[in-house]
């Protein structure tokens, strides 16, 4: 902490509770307080660390935490880190998902004709872990790939090793909603060999799962 802007009790108490990945919620329920209140003390904390989002608040003290200890200590606070990360994500995902909507006309595809959000598309892929069958709408597929990008990034970011846990853990059922998008845009799932190609496959993929979905169940190609 800064010795300048030292944080009184209650601003320590909530700071603990969110580095073991309490949400607003269950820190406002672990002290008896309002979530308003919760919100009120991590603004202040914000302003005292000169941080602006609870992650630039985690990643600054796990960093001078680190700093302050021995290679030991370093070691086993990384059990710790997929706790608070997974609450960060959560966290993420829910405005995201309250702001940002993939509306779609009411004209194309039942495949797309409903509003999918970045949380629904991350249960549905979840839900479909190793489901080639089926199709997948472009919001179900970018926003899973999305998801993946931003969290393998961050999670690399603190320690590689899991980062890679990670990416190991999503690529079966990023590789499942890929076969499902290509099915749904009328290509066949076999494209997905194309990223054992350098550079050009993933480009080819790339435009593939762009691509509108076919105007027909008859259009898709079968598995």
């Amino acid at each position: 902490m800064s010795p300048r802007n030292p944080l009184s009790k209650r601003e320590q108490d909530v700071v603990n509770l969110l580095l073991e990945g309490k949400s607003n919620k269950l820190i406002a329920h672990a002290l008896g307080i309002t979530e308003r209140t919760v919100e009120f003390h991590l603004k202040n904390i914000f302003a005292k660390q000169q941080v602006n989002s609870r992650m630039e608040l985690v990643l600054k003290l796990r960093e001078s935490t680190v700093a302050g200890e021995a290679q030991g200590a370093e070691n086993r606070d990384e059990s710790n880190l997929w706790s608070w990360a997974q609450s960060i994500f959560k966290e993420a995902g829910i405005r995201i998902g309250k702001e940002l909507k993939m509306n779609t006309p009411t004209n194309v595809p039942t495949s797309e004709n409903k509003t999918m959000t970045f949380q629904e598309a991350i249960r549905i892929c979840f839900v479909k872990y190793a489901d080639f069958t089926g199709r997948a709408s472009r919001p179900e597929f970018w926003w899973f790939a999305l998801f993946i990008l931003l969290s393998t990034s961050a999670l690399t970011y603190l320690s590689e090793t899991i980062g890679s846990i990670f990416l190991i853990a999503t690529l079966l059922p990023f590789l499942a909603v890929g076969a499902r998008r290509l099915r749904d845009s009328g290509n066949n799932p076999w494209w997905l060999f194309g990223l054992l190609i350098p550079v050009g496959g993933i480009i080819i993929l790339g435009f593939y799962w762009a691509a509108p979905p076919a105007n027909s169940l008859e259009d898709s190609v079968p598995a």
